[in-house]
């Protein structure tokens, strides 16, 4: 029908209308339907095939080849099956894979003849149409262009007493060491509760920064042999001096590694175990300050036992009321809530969190965040919970002795300018090491040295069995 629709120069649904009408025609006035015969070749007019470019080859086979594949097109009446086709179109089938291919036959009228005794005939017209494929594909480049960008070098930014680098403020937040002691009834040997290693670590991080604050977070003390929630064992009768000792020597030491750094020691629900004995057992001891200087803290008191003032540290109490602030964002406090599953704590507490918490209480890693949507802007919060530095093998008194506990460290980044931004990074210890900003942190053992140097501080020369 294409073939006719371009010799008459028309549309082929032009002749599809016309060939209709005449068999009509044909049909009321009695005349013989249309009957296929030779064709009679009409003479080349203008408009005719003759004259009209052709988008077949010479054979009248389309070829269009991309690639790996090839797509092969006879319209007409000369090829009728795949093999003339693959014949007529010379494909070499040791090069090329036949897909597949379809077959379409129908028949359509052609009008022959001079003007004025023109006549129509019906006739055959097929298509054969065959998809290929390489055998073994070629290398076939891709059309996409490579993306090519010209990086230039980054400038740097000189950084300036005025710049934020210089403004910018850190920290660490040391939790929960329960300095004390389990000592053998027989030979006097006293087993930490408290890492010495995990502490060295904590130590030798402070030691690489300048700081600016240092906040021990509570339940510095352990103080079993204070407590009446426990069956106490003998095992920890006095222990609550030495324990004052070792303790003092450590704070001692990361005074000494930042001197300048504001240091700050919160009462914990631990240390809150001293002051609730006095009141039970000795009311008349609450409060007993010395006479020789009664500005100094009572001389039953925490504070008082540690001697911070020799130290210039701060102690909050009034646990669990007592915060550190470390700007108007960021708050320290020990903490007094505890739930049994890993993250559900922080879980909690973030729900009522107008600032950022960083806690202790709970010896493990939590970290919990949410956004508030205030007047000038969303404002995340989070609850931060940086672990422990007393030991995690079961020797602290507690409920079991497998318990779900963690050492690290937090250090915090902070501006005090009145901006919001402030980083907690809770950084672990594991068997006595720590990486941190590229570099791992191996413990020393420092217990010779402990013991040497609070020797010392009695006459005799004769310290504990540490």
């Amino acid at each position: 029908m294409s073939e006719i629709a371009i010799a008459l120069n028309r549309s082929e649904r032009a002749i599809v209308t016309k060939l209709a009408r005449l068999r009509q025609r044909f049909e009321k006035e009695g005349r013989p339907p249309l009957v296929r015969g030779p064709a009679l070749t009409p003479e080349p007019q203008a408009g005719s095939p003759e004259d009209l470019p052709s988008p077949a080859g010479p054979d009248g086979v389309e070829k269009e080849e991309k690639g790996n594949t090839m797509v092969l097109t006879s319209k007409g009446g000369r090829v009728t099956t795949l093999e003339g086709l693959i014949e007529v179109a010379n494909i070499d089938l040791d090069v090329w894979l036949i897909e597949r291919h379809i077959i379409n036959k129908w028949e359509v009228a052609g009008k022959f003849g001079r003007v004025g005794d023109e006549y129509f005939e019906l006739q055959d017209l097929w298509q054969v149409k065959a998809w290929l494929v390489r055998k073994e594909p070629i290398q076939v480049f891709p059309v996409v262009s490579p993306v090519v960008i010209k990086v230039l070098p980054i400038p740097k930014v000189p950084l300036s007493l005025e710049s934020d680098i210089a403004r910018m403020r850190r920290g660490i937040a040391l939790p929960d060491p329960q300095f004390g002691f389990t000592k053998s009834l027989r030979t006097a040997k006293l087993d930490p509760f408290h890492d010495r290693a995990a502490l060295d670590v904590a130590l030798q991080i402070a030691q690489d920064y300048e700081l600016d604050f240092l906040c021990w977070l509570g339940d510095f003390f352990d103080l079993a042999d204070w407590s009446d929630k426990f069956t106490r064992d003998p095992n920890f009768f006095w222990t609550t001096q030495p324990s004052a000792i070792e303790g003092k020597w450590w704070m001692t030491q990361f005074k000494m590694a930042d001197p300048q750094a504001r240091t700050v020691l919160l009462e914990g629900n631990h240390e809150a175990r001293l002051p609730k004995q006095l009141i039970q057992h000795m009311k008349e001891a609450f409060g007993l300050r010395s006479v020789d200087n009664l500005d100094l803290p009572p001389l039953m008191s925490i504070p008082r036992i540690l001697a911070l003032h020799d130290l210039d540290i701060e102690w909050i109490g009034d646990y669990p009321n007592g915060q550190f602030w470390i700007n108007d964002y960021v708050v320290c406090e020990h903490g007094d809530i505890a739930r049994g599953q890993s993250g559900a704590t922080v879980s909690s507490m973030v729900k009522e969190a107008q600032e950022t918490k960083i806690i202790g209480h709970i010896h493990r890693i939590e970290s919990a965040t949410r956004t508030l949507h205030e007047k000038n802007g969303p404002r995340g919060v989070a609850v931060h919970s940086v672990g422990c530095l007393c030991r995690v093998d079961g020797i602290v008194p507690g409920r079991k002795a497998r318990n779900n506990w963690q050492q690290a460290i937090g250090m915090v980044e902070y501006y005090e300018d009145g901006r919001p931004d402030h980083t907690v990074i809770p950084i672990p210890i594991n068997g006595g090491r720590a990486i941190y900003n590229g570099k791992l942190y191996e413990a020393r053992d420092r217990v010779e040295e402990i013991n040497d140097t609070t020797a010392d501080r009695y006459e005799d020369g004769v310290g504990w069995n540490f």
